[in-house]
């Protein structure tokens, strides 16, 4: 082994997850720290490990151990959601039993990590653990972000890469991210139809569904069947809803995933992010935005306000579709102020540095 400071990598075998989520997480982590180790479980059999990570302790999946495998061990926890609403996350006899569990194995970690001081708020509130045992550290962006000499891909590269997608010639909004409940989608297609205005969906979950056809030209695919999908998994409750609502109509693009690249051109280019979630761990696409001097609208929870300091952006209730429509509309249409707000964000992405990410982390893996 090369280090005695072993990640353990849950998504090793599925590149396109290397840039959403965790992947996203074990991104910067690989970035910063080319010194760990980074690799799947049979590396936890080593005898010599110093220091274990686990970048995702998730409480529904069964433990990676039952015993203490290190001399210190560090659970990185992104956030509780699931565990906060249960009644839309159902996790089953299975999720329940590993909940039980994986609160029985947290006392072998001797330090737990999370992405924002909410965060850390439901970690103490729900597991009751000592608020000492926490500390918050903000993630930094993956490096290219910070590339200003990027040179983008050729459209023509783009299509043969993702034939099914499109580059928005007209005024947009963006979204990135997944599409569970505390996501609000439901909402955010409401919104979106009541001020009517053109929005593209980025991510790995919109690349399957039969919203990539549905709201294309059919007349290009005329060998193209709709996927026959029940989406009866309950997690997929909001997904299918925000389906129902978006559809057939062509104020809805669904790209699916695209490289990094591409991700910050539609940035750039967007009137503006959207992120107005129920809850969340940190508000990754508003960072990914505020970088590249896009503004977002937000939803005014306690996350989000901590994130962007309230700065680079707009703020809407989340269950209310027209102030979120109108919020939009507010920032959409008025050049000013996405201007104005565009500066903001970039000044206070630069807050989530490199150095910052590294010097904290430095001070947990002593």
């Amino acid at each position: 082994m090369s280090s005695s400071i072993y990640c353990y990598d849950p998504i090793a075998g599925d590149p396109l997850s290397r840039v959403r989520g965790v992947g996203r997480y074990l991104q910067i982590l690989r970035e910063n720290f080319s010194h760990w180790t980074f690799a799947n479980k049979s590396g936890m059999r080593n005898s010599e490990l110093r220091i274990f990570i686990n970048p995702f302790f998730n409480f529904l999946q069964p433990p990676l151990s039952i015993r203490r495998i290190a001399k210190k061990q560090v659970a990185i926890i992104h956030d509780l959601i699931p565990l906060k609403y249960p009644e839309h996350f159902p996790a089953g006899i299975k999720g329940k039993i590993n909940i039980f569990l994986n609160k029985l194995v947290l006392k072998h970690y001797d330090s737990i990590v999370t992405d924002s001081e909410a965060s850390k708020k439901d970690i103490v509130r729900i597991l009751g653990i000592n608020e000492d045992k926490v500390k918050v550290i903000y993630p930094c962006l993956p490096k290219i972000f910070s590339n200003s000499k990027l040179v983008i891909r050729d459209s023509e590269k783009q299509k043969q890469e993702n034939p099914n997608y499109q580059l928005p010639v007209t005024n947009y909004c963006i979204y990135v991210g997944d599409a569970t409940w505390n996501k609000n989608l439901v909402n955010l297609a409401r919104a979106i139809k009541e001020i009517n205005v053109t929005c593209v969906f980025v991510g790995k979950v919109f690349s399957n569904s039969e919203l990539v056809i549905s709201n294309l030209d059919k007349q290009n695919n005329p060998n193209y069947q709709l996927p026959v999908t029940s989406y009866s998994n309950p997690w997929q409750k909001e997904l299918k809803q925000f389906i129902e609502e978006a559809k057939n109509d062509k104020r809805f693009i669904f790209p699916g995933f695209i490289p990094d690249e591409e991700l910050m051109t539609l940035y750039r280019n967007a009137k503006c992010n959207i992120l107005v979630s129920r809850d969340e761990g940190f508000g990754f696409s508003y960072l990914e935005a505020a970088s590249q001097s896009c503004p977002s609208i937000l939803s005014g929870i306690p996350t989000l306000k901590e994130i962007s300091d309230s700065k680079g952006a707009l703020f809407a209730p989340p269950e209310k579709v027209s102030d979120i429509a109108n919020t939009i509309g507010e920032l959409y249409f008025n050049r000013d102020k996405r201007n104005t707000l565009g500066i903001e964000a970039e000044r206070q992405a630069r807050y989530y540095s490199y150095s910052k990410f590294t010097h904290e982390w430095s001070k947990i893996v002593i």
